[in-house]
Parts: C-alpha cells; structure tokens; sequence
C-alpha cells in the first residue's frame, strides 16, 4: 500500500515544496492540497513544489463542479499536468464548506451532476470533447481539440462517502477517493466501488487504485494529540453522522454526540480543542475509531488498521497532516512507508 499526504490549506507555496521535496524523499506517493475558501489556491499552490521533484504526484482536493465549472476545472488540472511532466490528479467531488461560504446550490440529482463534471474533465485531456458534451447539468457548446497537450491525461478520482456515488465513482472515475471511511465500514464500502467498476464500458480503464481520506494525530506528546484530534472531530465520520458514531458509542452516547454537535463545531472554529458536555471519554471513543489518534507508540497499532484497509483493496491511504507537519511526515516517512512495503 502506498501513502499519500493530505496537507492544510494555510501553509504557503514555499513551505508546500518543502514539505513535498521531503515527502518524496520518503517514497510518498502523492502530496495533495486542500482546496478551501479564503486559503491558498490549491492549484497555483502546487507550481513551486512539481519544479522542485520529479516523481511526487501531485494535486487539489477536492473540487466541486458546483464552485468550478467542470471546463475551468479541467484547463487548470492539464496545466498543472503539463507543467508537472504527467504528474497531476484531481479528487474531483459535490462539494461541502466552499458552496455553504459562497451560497452555491446542488443540483437535484447530485450523483448525475458529479458523474457529467468528471466526463468532461477526463474527456478534455483524452480528446473526448471534440465535437463538446452535452449533459443535463453541464455542457461543452464548442468543439475542443486540446492540441496543445503534450503529456499523459491526468487521474481523477470521484470523492465519494455514500453508496450510489460509490458505485459511480468506481464505474466512471480513473480512481475513487472514499471520504474517511472506518475500517468497520470499508468492506461495504467496496462492495458498492466493485459494483460500479463491473459496469464500466467495455475496454474502459479499471479503476485499479482506491484511496481514502484518513486523519493522522500521531504525536511525540498524547496530550497535544489529543487535542489536535478532538479539535477536528466535528468534521470526522460524515461529519458526525449517527450511523457512524454508533458503531463506537452506545445509544446514549451516540444521542449525546448528536445533541452536542455545535459543540465540536465551536471546539474546532475556536481551535481549542475543548468539546463542551461531551466526555473526554465519549471523545476518545470517536477519536480511536475514526482517526489515527495517539503517542509514537501507538504507530504499529496504525499500521495494523493500514493492513486492513489493504486487505480490503485500498491501494493507498491519504493521511490529512495538521500543526507540525513536517514532524508528523517525518514519523511517517521514517516509520509508515516502510512497514507497508513489507
């Protein structure tokens, strides 16, 4: 299994390539940006760092078509592509934070809309839009040759977190990128991605690669761990979502979760860490279970839930950094990469 970076998305483009000349002098597979409002430009942010490597792949996630038109989209990922020498991808999805900050509305068939903004973006650099596309949410009324491209098409993944998107990503998707799933869920998980890659069309590319967002809190201090972790928890497990947490939390518990969600909403806005009338217990409970929370002994039990997210045919983990992130890359260059190619 190979490891890619997830990295936040107010580090500069400087400290970007430092990170990225470092993560793949660890053998990292992929180093991606997070695409937010009012941060740095997940797509610009990149240009430093693909002049400074040569194999790292690199690219934003996620974009939603509903924020970027699936066109707009598709001529800064080939950019990106050209100017990486091949080395671009995109985890293309419906989108959450960026639409709530700028008002923008989904569509009502969501999966469709999603589906018809990746055909367009694979297609702009596989001269699939030379007489343009026609869909039911987005359109391509010119005819586009691309002429200009020199390198390979990019990868672009279908984010996905519920089971129709599943099965589409994996029927149309270069690849699908699974928002967080624990591993009590991934076996279902891909059930629904190998349903859709059994529809692809014929000669179709296979979508041989399945990654997945995955929280990384591993810290030489369990206290700081801790916090950062429980800092984030509103936004794990489907943000939160009671067939989630259930699976680690008894009814009572798990109503309490729910009852209290605006409390880890304020716990990460004012980046305290403190979730108000939940238990530190309760917390651990969603901490252990959704992410990889815990001292720099705890590293081998985090390879171990790896292996299972292995097993059950992801071909790569997207571990999301937070503060100190080139400490934490260390600890997995040095630690994670290696045991995994064992």
């Amino acid at each position: 299994m190979d490891i890619d970076i997830i990295l936040e998305p107010d580090l500069t483009p400087r400290q970007i390539s430092e990170l990225g000349v470092a993560a793949e002098g660890f053998g990292i597979r992929a180093l991606w940006t997070s695409n937010y409002f009012a941060h740095w430009d997940a797509f610009l942010s990149l240009l430093p760092l693909v002049q400074s490597t040569s194999s790292l792949r690199v690219g934003p996630l996620a974009v939603s078509p509903f924020e970027m038109h699936p066109l707009k989209m598709a001529n800064s990922l080939l950019t990106l592509n050209e100017m990486s020498n091949g080395r671009a991808q995109i985890a293309l999805g419906a989108g959450e934070g960026n639409l709530d900050a700028m008002d923008l509305k989904k569509p009502p068939k969501i999966v469709r809309a999603v589906r018809e903004a990746a055909e367009i973006v694979m297609g702009a650099g596989r001269g699939g839009l030379t007489e343009g596309y026609q869909g039911e949410d987005f359109n391509v009324n010119f005819p586009l040759a691309y002429d200009w491209l020199k390198q390979k098409a990019p990868f672009v993944y279908i984010t996905c977190y519920r089971e129709q998107m599943m099965r589409m990503a994996g029927r149309v998707g270069d690849g699908v990128y699974l928002g967080a799933i624990p591993p009590e869920l991934i076996d279902s998980a891909m059930q629904n991605v190998l349903v859709g890659e059994g529809r692809r069309a014929s000669g179709a590319q296979q979508p041989v690669r399945v990654n997945s967002f995955w929280a990384w809190h591993i810290k030489p201090d369990l206290d700081v761990a801790y916090r950062e972790s429980r800092r984030e928890l509103a936004w794990r497990g489907r943000k939160l979502a009671p067939e989630v947490v259930s699976l680690f939390c008894d009814d009572d518990e798990t109503q309490l979760v729910i009852d209290n969600f605006d409390a880890f909403v304020a716990a990460y806005f004012d980046r305290s860490g403190n979730v108000k009338g939940v238990p530190e217990s309760i917390c651990r409970k969603l901490m252990h279970g959704m992410t990889s929370t815990g001292s720099l002994d705890d590293i081998d039990r985090e390879i171990e839930r790896f292996r299972t997210f292995e097993r059950a045919g992801l071909t790569e983990m997207a571990l999301r950094l937070h503060e100190d992130p080139m400490e934490a890359l260390q600890v997995i260059g040095e630690r994670v990469v290696p045991a995994l190619r064992n």
